[in-house]
């Protein structure tokens, strides 16, 4: 059976920041592909920042988890053969986007807001952004009956939860 979207693939950040700065930076990245594959999961060293403790009390990565671990430099060439010419799909485009170089982009056949599209097909207005309401990736999830593999605010368990909310919204026919 062929898969749902198969020319996307699934990208999710954790970082150092809750509202991103000049100083926060990804500390985990996960691409998953069209039938749910790993193409991508590490967790990410820092250059400029020591600690997170907002961040960290949200996604348990602390900087000894990351003390040996690469930068995002490290594994460039690797997410950016993961996106390659494919459409790349990400729950909070507009915050993740901001921590990646301008080549990964480059390299993809497009982008999507997987959590705009959500918004849109549940439908609840926001009369004060004059615009659909933002539902945080566990709601959407769990409305379209994603089954955790692993913890909300993992990259790799939420990547994956991206994926299963974009076949849900294409197999009933938002796209």
């Amino acid at each position: 059976m062929e898969p749902i979207a198969p020319n996307c693939v699934y990208l999710d950040l954790e970082t150092t920041g809750l509202n991103r700065t000049s100083e926060d930076e990804a500390v985990e990245i996960a691409i998953v592909g069209a039938e749910g594959e790993t193409l991508l999961h590490t967790r990410l060293r820092p250059k400029r920042l020591a600690v997170w403790p907002g961040a960290e009390a949200i996604h348990g990565i602390s900087p000894a988890d990351v003390q040996d671990c690469p930068t995002l430099d490290d594994v460039l060439d690797q997410v950016i053969d993961a996106v390659r010419g494919r459409q790349l799909v990400i729950y909070n485009s507009a915050f993740d986007l901001d921590f990646l170089p301008p080549a990964v982009v480059d390299a993809t056949a497009g982008h999507c807001c997987c959590m705009e599209a959500f918004a849109q097909f549940y439908g609840e207005w926001d009369e004060r952004h004059d615009d659909f309401r933002w539902k945080k990736l566990v709601f959407a999830a769990d409305h379209v009956g994603h089954v955790w593999s692993g913890s909300a605010h993992s990259a790799l368990a939420d990547a994956q939860a991206t994926r299963s909310v974009w076949q849900w919204l294409v197999r009933h026919g938002v796209f």
